[in-house]
C-alpha cells in the first residue's frame, strides 16, 4: 500500500523550487490502484485482476520514497528525519482504523472471531501481520469477513522494507556510479526469489518481504535513474496504462505473484517514467480532478474499505445485497473523508514539523503500545485454548482464587466451550483450568497425544484433586466401527477410569451435529436459507460415536448429549440463534453463541459437583 507523498519525481538538475512540483498524474495512478482493489474486494467478478492494485502501490511507494530519501540525504537530513515523516504519514490514520475496527468487532463478532481481530490488531500495529498470516493455520475455517484487518499485510511489507532500505541507501549514496546497479541487482534477486518461491510456497511468496521487495525496488530504481541519469520514457504513460489494463484482465490470483507480476510492476514503472514527458491524453486522464481527488485520499480509502466490507458482510449476512452495498459505501466513504480531513492530513502536517520529532516518536510508541496491549488482551480473553507446552502446568487458569475446581479437557471440541466456561467460572466463583487444546490430542492411543502431560498436571495436584472434569472430543473421528478410529473403546474406557480416579465427577460432552456447508454467512449472503440438515454420513458417524459414549456412563461419569440443543423438530440444525448470530463457527465447531445454548446444562452439572445452590435458591 503506497503511503508516500506525491511530490515531484526526482529528475535532472532542476531548481530547488521545481523539485517540489506536484504531479497530479501520480494521484491519478493511485486512484487506479485503490479502485481496482475495492472492486476486487467488493466482488471479484467485477475485476478479476483488481488485487494488483497493491503491486501498483508498491511501485509508487518505492519511487516516491526513494526520491524523498535522496533529496533528504543530499540536503543533510538524517535517517531519523525520514522516520519522523514516515510516522507522520502512516501512523495516525492506520492506528485510528485499527482501534475503531477492534471496537466495532466487539459488538459484531463472535468471541473467537473477536479474538482473531485482537491478534490481527496487535500484528497490524507492530507491522508483522503478513508474517502472522503466513503462520495462521487452517484448522479452524476463518472466513474473509472475520478478518477485517487482513489488508494491513501490504503496509507491513512496506514498513519492513523501510526499516532496512533507507539505511542501505544512506551507505550506498557515496557510490554514485554504482548506486543504480546495486539497487537493480537487489531487485533482480528478489524477483528471482519470487518466481522460485511462488510454486513452492505460494502463501509465503505472496505475503513476505523477500519476494515482494522487488516491486518497491523497481520504483526505487526508476527514481535513482531519473535523479542520477535523467532517464525518461516518452510514451511511458500510455504504454504503462495499456499494460495495467492487460494485467487486470489476464492476471489471476492463483499462482500470484510469480513471474507474471512483472506485468503490473512494469506497467506502473512505465507510467511513472513517462509523466514528465509530453502531456498527452493519457496524462490528462490521470490528472482529471476526480482522479486526483480520489488519489489524494487513497490511503484512508484503502484503510477503511476492508473493515467496512467485512463488518457489514458479517453482521448483515442475511440481508439484501443492495442494503449491504449501501452500508459498505456509506461507511467506507464517510470513514475515508472524516479520517483524511480530520486525522490523516492535519496530523501529517503537525507531526512533520522538525521540532515535533519527539512528539512523533513518543506518540507512535505510546499508541503502538496501547493498541498492542489491547489486541493481546482481546486475543487472550476471548478464545481460550491451551498450548501443548503448558498443558502440564495447567493450561489457562481462570479465577484461580475461586472456591471449587473444574478442569476442561479435550481437543478443539473442548476448547470451543472455553470462553463460556470462563465466564461461568467468574460468575459462580470457581477455579477453572482450561487444558483442552485446539488441533491437539489428549486421549491415549492418539498420535502425538498430550495424555501424559494431562496426567502429569492432574497427578501434581492429587492432594487437591479437581471437583469436576469436563471432557469433549471429536468422537465421530475417534470412535469408529469395531477397531476403526484413533481411540479404541477399551482405551477410552481405561482413560475415563483414570480420570475418575482423579476427580469426584466427570462430565463427557457428546459431539454436536455437524453443520452442512450451506450454514455459513457466505452461503447465506449468496441466498442459502434454513432449514439446514446434517449430511447422512456425518449424522451416522456422530450417532454411532455418541452411542458408544452414552454406554460408558455410570455413577461418577455423566454424559451430556449436546444434539438436542441444535436440532429442531424436523431434525434440521439450529444454525441461527434467537439473537441473529450463528451458532456455529464452522461446520465442526460451535461459536460462543452455540456453546451458550449448552451452558445451562453444564452449569447445573458444575453446581451439583461443587455443592452450589441451584439457580434462584436463596434469592
Amino acid at each position: 500500500m503506497d503511503t508516500a507523498t506525491s511530490e515531484r519525481p526526482p529528475g535532472g538538475p532542476v531548481a530547488s523550487a521545481q523539485r517540489e512540483t506536484y504531479w497530479p498524474e501520480i494521484d491519478g495512478l493511485r486512484t487506479i490502484a485503490v479502485v481496482s482493489v475495492l472492486a476486487f474486494h467488493l466482488d471479484r467478478r467485477l475485476l478479476g485482476g483488481g488485487f494488483i492494485g497493491v503491486d501498483i502501490f508498491f511501485v509508487i511507494s518505492g519511487y516516491l520514497i526513494t526520491g524523498l530519501l535522496i533529496r533528504g540525504f543530499e540536503q543533510g537530513d538524517s535517517i531519523l528525519r525520514f522516520y519522523q515523516r514516515r510516522i507522520a504519514r502512516i501512523a495516525p490514520a492506520a492506528f485510528l482504523v485499527v482501534a475503531l475496527t477492534m471496537m466495532a468487532a466487539d459488538f459484531v463478532y463472535s468471541a473467537q472471531d473477536f479474538a482473531s481481530v485482537g491478534a490481527a490488531g496487535l500484528a497490524a500495529t507492530l507491522s508483522f501481520i503478513n508474517i502472522k498470516l503466513l503462520f495462521q493455520g487452517t484448522y479452524f475455517q476463518i472466513s474473509p469477513d472475520a478478518q477485517p484487518l487482513i489488508h494491513y499485510w501490504s503496509l507491513a511489507v512496506e514498513e519492513q522494507f523501510y526499516l532496512v532500505f533507507p539505511i542501505l541507501l544512506y551507505f550506498l549514496m557515496p557510490a554514485k556510479r554504482y548506486l543504480l546497479i546495486c539497487v537493480l541487482c537487489l531487485c533482480a534477486i528478489s524477483y528471482v526469489a519470487c518466481i522460485v518461491a511462488t510454486p513452492i510456497a505460494p502463501i509465503g511468496a505472496f505475503y513476505l518481504l523477500p519476494t515482494r521487495a522487488w516491486e518497491l525496488l523497481a520504483g526505487a530504481s526508476l527514481a535513482i535513474a531519473q535523479q542520477r541519469h535523467g532517464i525518461r520514457l516518452r510514451w511511458g504513460v500510455p504504454i504503462g496504462l495499456a499494460a495495467l489494463v492487460i494485467s487486470f484482465v489476464v492476471v489471476a490470483d492463483a499462482g500470484f505473484p510469480g513471474w507474471i507480476a512483472i506485468l503490473p510492476v512494469a506497467g506502473s514503472t512505465a507510467v511513472l517514467a513517462g509523466i514528465q514527458s509530453r502531456r498527452g491524453a493519457a496524462q490528462r486522464f490521470l490528472a482529471q480532478p476526480l482522479m486526483v481527488f480520489v488519489g489524494q485520499r487513497s490511503y484512508s480509502l484503502y484503510l477503511w474499505h476492508w473493515p467496512a466490507f467485512s463488518l457489514v458482510d458479517y453482521h448483515f449476512y442475511s440481508s439484501d445485497a443492495v442494503l449491504r452495498l449501501c452500508l459498505k459505501a456509506l461507511i467506507t466513504v464517510g470513514g475515508t473523508l472524516l479520517s483524511f480531513h480530520f486525522v490523516e492530513r492535519p496530523m501529517r502536517q503537525w507531526l512533520n514539523i522538525r521540532r515535533h520529532r519527539l512528539a512523533a516518536f513518543g506518540g507512535f510508541a505510546i499508541a503502538a503500545l496501547l493498541l498492542g496491549v489491547v489486541g493481546y488482551d482481546i486475543r487472550s480473553t476471548h478464545y481460550l485454548t491451551a498450548e501443548p507446552n503448558n498443558i502440564a502446568a495447567g493450561g489457562i487458569a481462570v479465577n484461580p482464587a475461586g472456591r471449587g475446581w473444574v478442569v476442561l479437557l479435550g481437543d478443539s471440541q473442548g476448547a470451543m466451550y472455553g470462553y463460556e466456561l470462563a465466564s461461568l467460572a467468574r460468575k459462580l466463583n470457581f477455579r477453572l483450568n482450561i487444558v483442552s487444546v485446539a488441533a491437539g490430542d489428549e486421549l491415549p492411543g492418539e498420535p502425538e497425544t498430550q495424555w501424559p502431560n494431562v496426567l502429569r498436571f492432574l497427578d501434581d495436584h492429587k492432594p487437591d484433586a479437581p471437583d469436576a472434569i469436563i471432557l469433549a472430543e471429536v468422537w465421530s473421528s475417534k470412535l469408529g466401527d469395531d477397531d476403526q478410529g484413533d481411540v479404541e473403546r477399551g482405551a477410552l474406557e481405561s482413560a475415563l477410569s483414570t480420570l475418575t480416579s482423579r476427580t469426584r465427577r466427570l462430565l463427557v460432552l457428546s459431539q454436536p451435529p455437524i453443520a452442512p456447508p450451506d450454514a455459513t454467512r457466505e452461503r447465506m449472503r449468496a441466498g442459502a436459507r434454513p432449514p439446514f440438515f446434517e449430511s447422512r454420513q456425518d449424522a451416522e458417524d456422530r450417532l454411532r460415536a455418541n452411542s458408544i459414549i452414552r454406554k460408558l456412563a455410570n455413577e461418577p461419569i455423566q454424559v451430556l448429549d449436546a444434539a438436542p440443543y441444535f436440532l429442531e423438530a424436523d431434525h434440521s440444525i439450529k444454525a441461527i440463534a434467537g439473537n441473529g448470530r450463528l451458532t456455529y463457527h464452522d461446520p465442526h465447531h460451535l461459536s460462543d453463541t452455540g456453546a451458550a445454548l449448552v451452558l445451562p446444562a453444564i452449569e447445573l452439572f458444575i453446581k451439583q459437583a461443587l455443592n452450589l445452590p441451584p439457580s434462584g435458591a436463596g434469592d
